[in-house]
């Protein structure tokens, strides 16, 4: 299953980049919701570091891992987030449409490894356009973030 969102930002592309790519940002809101989460390696977060937890994905508790697997400053980064037989990629693609003006293009795509995991895809298909919904409400909400900050700069 895969969702795209694509939000246009008043902002120049370093300023856009700048938040995508602050990584211990995001970690401490995960934390909040999330509880324990283990960074490996230790120190400043690039292609190849992990984040272990536990959380809840569609309504019950599970071990997650998720991998820095390509940064391209400024313009592509890309996770990819492994949970009891499931693999989700993750891409987030910046765009300069002009001198203030960035294109974010965030994609999600679970894909199913085990028989449960599938399961759960097709449970989750049938609910398709309501995520599809939020996934973009969300992405607009963080563009919007970080347009608002744009101007405050």
């Amino acid at each position: 299953m895969k969702f795209v969102a694509t939000e246009d930002i008043a902002a120049p592309i370093e300023f856009v980049w700048s938040r995508i790519s602050d990584l211990e940002t995001f970690e401490r809101r995960a934390r909040k919701r999330v509880g324990t989460i283990e960074r490996r390696p230790p120190g400043p977060a690039g292609k190849g570091t992990t984040w272990s937890g536990t959380a809840e994905v569609m309504g019950k508790r599970r071990d997650v891992t998720v991998t820095l697997a390509e940064v391209a400053a400024p313009e592509t980064m890309a996770m990819t987030a492994v949970t009891d037989g499931m693999d989700v990629d993750i891409g987030v693609v910046l765009s300069r449409q002009g001198p203030r003006l960035t294109r974010m293009t965030v994609t999600s795509e679970a894909k199913a490894r085990s028989l449960a995991a599938r399961l759960m895809l097709q449970s989750a298909k049938l609910a398709r356009q309501t995520l599809a919904k939020r996934y973009k409400g969300r992405v607009a909400n963080f563009a919007a973030s970080v347009e608002d900050a744009s101007r405050r700069a």
